[in-house]
């Protein structure tokens, strides 16, 4: 009977053995599923009992210790077995706790992240607006059209209400798409006692150290960007992109206000580019309308140059032949008209009859036909010999002076409208028709004409 009862507690004790290693066991699943983990020491103590309790088992059966002396192990272990599968709940507990201030910590990091970096991109977006409106500004005093600006306009108020939008849109506690939980380092484990105690709870804060959370370190420096922000010269869309910082949090206020600070970007470039090329095609044209202004003013002084220098010449050649009689000037001294080249004159009544031809040529498409023009004495004396009094008495005539013609063809004929234009320009040209040799004239001769100066 009292071997039967000793082998009967040893059961029981084994049994509760059991239970308190299927306690370990439960323990051990529930922290290979946790990211915080159960302390070492306590797992260790846990097998240092159930070691302890098997061997107490063990002897009760080989030595046959009495019935009272088995009530008293039997506590015993029922004992141990009870404190450590509480010890265990209780960790439990503890770990779930720790796990939710951890949660805590991690969304109030990220939470922090992201107000910084919407901080970081409203800089961002301001410094856009900022070079938006100089650049508006500038396209208007350009002249770049309404429906150009109105795009610009669009993106600028666009930008403007999505910089008041992420000031209080609010921050998700969900971590970015594809990002991990920080996973807690293990705490270092605290010595246990090897008398079938099991090792004392650490008097320091459970808090595992070591957790990878995000530092204030590795946030954004505000300040630096501030200024780095600031320091940027707003002269080319390239640098706009630079003052916005880069995404590392999955935030839809955040990634909307990038991107609309993005498009704000390319449509400054465009109406800046826009304002650049009218600029430059109003400096063209300023340039050309100075070099044509230029040009005018230069062939206006050349052709007062040419004008006075002609004048000059017209004046000298109207005395070129004072020192010549009548009728014996040298065919050195005369000069042709350009359309025809057998007429001798006076050099100014040779160069403004070419005038009165180029006009006439112009309105009756040939040129003026001369019969005759500067007559020698001799040449005087046989006219008179054979025509009479429709030549004059020799030495006197404006033919022996070179300042006479006879014309042939229309223009030579009363009547003709070609007679009828010679008498209505040829004083233009400083050439006369004089009175004597009109139809109502002492002698009229309408192929007759005279040069009497450059006007």
């Amino acid at each position: 009977m009292r071997d039967s009862t000793t082998r009967r507690a040893a059961g029981w004790a084994e049994h509760l053995a059991g239970w308190r290693d299927a306690a370990v066991r439960t323990s051990g699943r529930f922290v290979a599923h946790d990211r915080f983990g159960v302390p070492a020491w306590f797992q260790h103590g846990l097998v240092i009992a159930s070691r302890e309790a098997r061997r107490v088992g063990t002897r009760l059966v080989a030595r046959r210790y009495d019935l009272a002396r088995a009530a008293v192990v039997v506590t015993l272990v029922a004992t141990i077995a009870a404190s450590s599968v509480g010890l265990v709940v209780g960790d439990a507990r503890l770990l779930a706790a720790e796990q939710a201030r951890h949660q805590l910590l991690a969304d109030q990091a990220r939470a922090d992240e992201v107000v910084q970096a919407r901080a970081a991109a409203a800089a961002s977006a301001q410094v856009a607006i900022d070079k938006a409106e100089a650049v508006r500004t500038d396209a208007a005093e350009a002249a770049v059209p309404d429906e150009t600006l109105a795009t610009l306009d669009a993106a600028t108020a666009q930008v403007q209400v999505l910089v008041e939008q992420v000031y209080t849109a609010p921050v998700s506690h969900s971590p970015p798409s594809g990002a991990t939980q920080p996973r807690a380092a293990a705490p270092t484990p605290s010595p246990t006692t090897t008398g079938g105690r099991a090792a004392e709870s650490p008097t320091s804060d459970p808090l595992p150290t070591g957790l990878p959370v995000t530092s204030p370190q590795t946030l954004p420096d505000l300040a630096a960007d501030g200024a780095a922000i600031i320091d940027v010269v707003p002269t080319a869309v390239d640098e706009i992109r630079e003052t916005l910082p880069e995404v590392t949090v999955d935030d839809e206020a955040l990634v909307q206000l990038l991107a609309a600070v993005d498009q704000l970007a390319e449509s400054t470039a465009e109406v800046a580019a826009a304002a650049e090329a009218n600029r430059v095609a109003a400096e063209l044209q300023s340039t050309y309308e100075q070099a044509v202004a230029e040009a005018e003013a230069a062939h206006e002084a050349a052709q007062a140059a040419a004008s006075q220098s002609r004048a000059a010449r017209l004046r000298a050649d109207a005395h070129s032949l004072d020192g010549y009689s009548n009728g014996q000037v040298p065919s050195s001294a005369l000069c042709a008209p350009a359309f025809s080249l057998n007429a001798r004159l006076r050099c100014d009544a040779a160069e403004m009859l070419d005038g009165l031809n180029q006009a006439y040529r112009a309105r009756f498409g040939r040129n003026l036909s001369v019969t005759d023009s500067y007559r020698t004495l001799n040449g005087q004396i046989a006219c008179r010999e054979t025509k009479g009094s429709l030549c004059a008495n020799p030495g006197t005539s404006k033919h022996g002076l070179g300042l006479a013609v006879d014309l042939g063809g229309p223009e030579a004929r009363i009547g003709t409208v070609e007679h009828q234009w010679m008498l209505d320009h040829v004083t233009e040209y400083g050439w006369n028709k004089p009175n004597w040799s009109l139809p109502t004239g002492s002698k009229p001769e309408p192929w007759h004409f005279e040069f009497v100066g450059a006007p």
